[in-house]
């Protein structure tokens, strides 16, 4: 089985959502100056590419998660928690099928890491990469872009 774009990002969303105490509000659009806390915001990930063999290529795609609360030192403490978690699973994180099911397979990410952003807000790095051969290359923007739509569609249900 593969693992599709979409099923890496939706990944990600969903370890955060589960590690994330109940009630926590999720933002992937824009956040309003009087957000809710505690929050996450999900900006939309960014990629660096570079050659991986003599026919293919690997884009880095990374995820940066803000993790918003009352002090500096719970935002701190919660983002710690998350890259701990994911860091002692050996930067695994977990595949689920579209019903919400462990599919048994996982998403390798690099170490992640946090740092401050503001009052209240941390932000939370996880990057892995996405690898593919130059005859699909003129329709990744346009894949990523259908991708991370469903995922955040998949994580909203």
């Amino acid at each position: 089985m593969d693992i599709s774009l979409e099923q890496s990002l939706a990944a990600v969303i969903r370890f955060i959502q589960d590690n994330s105490e109940e009630g926590t509000k999720l933002y992937f659009e824009d956040i309003s100056e009087d957000f809710y806390v505690p929050s996450i915001y999900f900006q939309i990930p960014y990629t660096a590419g570079r050659k991986a063999t003599l026919s293919s290529y690997c884009t880095t795609m990374t995820m940066n998660i803000w993790i918003m609360e009352r002090s500096d030192w719970e935002a701190q403490a919660k983002a710690a928690g998350m890259r701990d978690g994911i860091m002692l699973n050996n930067c695994l994180i977990p595949i689920m099928d579209e019903e919400g099911k462990a599919t048994g397979k996982s998403l390798r990410v690099t170490p992640p890491t946090t740092r401050k952003i503001d009052d209240g807000i941390v932000e939370l790095s996880i990057s892995f990469d996405v690898y593919f051969q130059p005859e699909v290359q003129t329709t990744k923007m346009q894949k990523f872009y259908i991708a991370w739509s469903k995922a955040i569609q998949k994580t909203n249900k």
